[in-house]
């Protein structure tokens, strides 16, 4: 008798994939080091071992913002309205709810009427960027993901040489960021969407070979590093993007892109058994995001309670550094699967039969 016998009974595109949930987890737990790094200030480490280390895990941030776009795309994700106002109101629970906890608390003695109201709107002054822009390729998902699932492989493949021209490698060669940010990170989602739907749709012999796309993912990291600390000594290279000496771990350069391509398929050529653990725990991930990347909470969790400052100028860091982000992501993970047990899970399935009558509405 098979140990999972629902799971046999899906249909294959519905079962999960254990590669994919492990790679959820590891983009969150690369998202926490950048962050641990940039809002820790251990990239400024005086000691030079710590701020390489440091600046690895800053570059390696927007690698797991690549990925989980990718992974939309790779499923060929359709529009879903219980999915869609389940991120609306997953995000609007801990954006008003933390904010609200921290002026009730006295975490924060500075929290103004202003910033709960900002809280509230969480699409139109979300303190989220990522939600945002997520939300919006969702709602853009019921003409794009029927468009991409009739295109040809040849349509498909120019389409993602002439977008990747416009949004990667002219903004990399020329240094520039777009003059549009918003507009920008919009449709360089839309990109992500459409190269991981072409992995799926078109697989080949290369993107089967995970030693290859390892090396590939490590030796991207290496160069991004050093090209941040590089950057970071001649800052009048950079004066077209505000003199960023760390504009080469941006998600739009092409060692990024190159970066996040081959660690999405080192994942995808995995095969990982959807344990119930690593389920839980890659479902909390957007729960891990939107806790410890609260715009009230990122001061207290990196300069307070986690000292990271003082602890990126001792000599034995490195083992720290290493523990944080795993530590952090559990913590949040806990938080969030109460929260998803408690709260998600009874309203969800009141409004189901709501959510499939908005869906075959939208299917007709």
């Amino acid at each position: 008798m098979s140990a999972h016998p629902a799971s046999v009974a899906l249909p294959p595109e519905k079962r999960r994939k254990g590669n994919i949930e492990l790679l959820r987890i590891v983009s969150m737990l690369l998202i926490l080091a950048h962050h641990m790094a940039y809002h820790g200030l251990a990239a400024y480490s005086p000691l030079w071992g710590n701020k390489v280390l440091a600046t690895a895990m800053f570059a390696g941030g927007q690698t797991g913002v690549n990925c989980f776009v990718l992974i939309t795309g790779y499923f060929l994700a359709p529009f879903r309205a219980r999915r869609f106002f389940q991120t609306l109101l997953q995000t609007l629970f801990y954006s008003l709810g933390l904010t609200l906890l921290c002026k009730w608390t006295g975490w924060r003695q500075d929290v103004t009427g202003d910033q709960v109201l900002r809280s509230a709107l969480i699409i139109t002054r979300s303190p989220y960027w990522f939600v945002t822009m997520y939300l919006a390729l969702t709602a853009a998902l019921p003409l794009l993901q029927p468009a991409v699932r009739k295109m040809s492989r040849g349509a498909h493949r120019w389409v993602l040489i002439a977008a990747g021209l416009y949004l990667c490698v002219i903004p990399t060669v020329t240094f520039r960021d777009p003059a549009s940010p918003y507009f920008h990170q919009l449709t360089w989602f839309f990109f992500l969407y459409l190269l991981g739907a072409y992995f799926r749709r078109f697989p080949a012999r290369w993107m089967c070979r995970t030693a290859l796309h390892g090396a590939v993912f490590a030796a991207m990291i290496a160069l991004m590093t050093v090209a941040c600390l590089w950057g970071g000594e001649h800052p009048d290279l950079f004066r077209q993007v505000a003199s960023r000496g760390n504009f080469f771990a941006d998600k739009n350069t092409v060692p990024q892109l190159i970066c996040s391509c081959a660690l999405f398929l080192l994942f995808a050529g995995l095969r990982v058994r959807p344990f119930c653990w690593l389920t839980a725990l890659s479902g909390a991930s957007f729960g891990v995001y939107l806790i410890h990347d609260h715009g009230l909470l990122r001061e207290l969790i990196w300069r307070t309670w986690l000292p990271v400052w003082t602890l990126c100028q001792q000599e034995n860091f490195w083992p720290i550094a290493l523990l944080i982000p795993p530590g952090l992501y559990l913590a949040c993970a806990a938080v969030d699967c109460l929260r998803k047990h408690v709260l998600e899970e009874p309203a969800m399935k009141a409004l189901t039969p709501a959510f499939a009558w908005l869906d075959r509405k939208l299917g007709e």
